[in-house]
């Protein structure tokens, strides 16, 4: 289990207004759920990391980062070794940023802002230079094109144990009776229920989670074809077609950008 990116002693002052990090690691990443005053945004180079908290999970490739407002208690993990760097956000400066977890797509002026802040020793104050800097950070954070790949999670214990339930095991096919029976709820409640607490159907949902598990496997490096049929899914093209419609490419595609290969 990995440490958090700096301690936490650190990340509970409001000086400075900004402190970055930049990672090369050789192994993967995976810290444990904590929390911190600073908000705190993590963005990735290369391969696939995820973060889970109590509302959702997000999926981070290539190119993009996720930010987590302050005192939001979060997992984070990378399939792989993990490439890539994080800025932490004095709690007095993110009243402007978001207030809830949001992938963001990582702009080249972002990205390269944050590894020249990566440079700076800590100190108690930024000097006016790099107080410039931290600027076009909060900018770009505050003004990048969100991506809205996630899977939210119900807040209803009952909707919540179903929902975790399917994550953990992607591939069933149960009826929409038998989970609304498990919820002890009418198929009625639990639909609207569910469309309420998370902004999908549940069909959709139940689709999304499975696309979530097919990019971790792709990811891991499994082929397109064992994706699909672990999902349940009967044939590829089915699979191929769902994929498409929520990532907004091909599976085969996704695997080659995680992998690197992008153009």
């Amino acid at each position: 289990m990995s440490a958090p990116f700096l301690p936490l002693d650190i990340l509970s002052r409001d000086h400075p207004l900004l402190i970055a990090q930049s990672a090369h690691g050789r192994s993967a990443r995976e810290t444990a759920a904590h929390q911190h005053a600073r908000g705190q945004l993590i963005g990735t180079m290369t391969g696939l990391s995820m973060l889970s908290t109590s509302a959702g999970r997000w999926a981070v490739p290539p190119a993009s980062a996720v930010w987590v407002p302050p005192y939001l208690a979060h997992e984070f993990r990378s399939y792989g070794p993990f490439h890539g760097w994080s800025v932490y956000i004095a709690q007095s400066a993110c009243r402007a940023l978001p207030d809830r977890p949001q992938l963001l797509s990582a702009s080249p002026l972002l990205r390269e802002a944050v590894l020249r802040a990566a440079l700076w020793p800590v100190a108690e104050h930024l000097t006016p230079q790099q107080t410039h800097i931290a600027q076009v950070i909060l900018d770009e954070i505050a003004n990048s094109p969100r991506e809205e790949f996630c899977l939210p999670m119900p807040s209803d214990s009952r909707l919540l144990a179903v929902a975790e339930a399917i994550v953990k095991n992607p591939s069933a096919r149960e009826s929409l009776s038998a989970y609304a029976e498990q919820a002890s709820l009418s198929e009625r409640t639990f639909s609207r229920w569910y469309k309420a607490q998370t902004g999908f159907s549940f069909r959709v949902w139940q689709a999304r989670a499975r696309v979530l598990q097919a990019i971790e496997w792709l990811t891991e490096g499994r082929a397109v074809t064992t994706v699909a049929f672990d999902l349940g899914y009967e044939t590829v093209s089915s699979f191929i077609e769902v994929f498409k419609t929520h990532v907004g490419m091909t599976p085969g595609r996704f695997a080659a950008v995680v992998g690197g290969d992008q153009p």
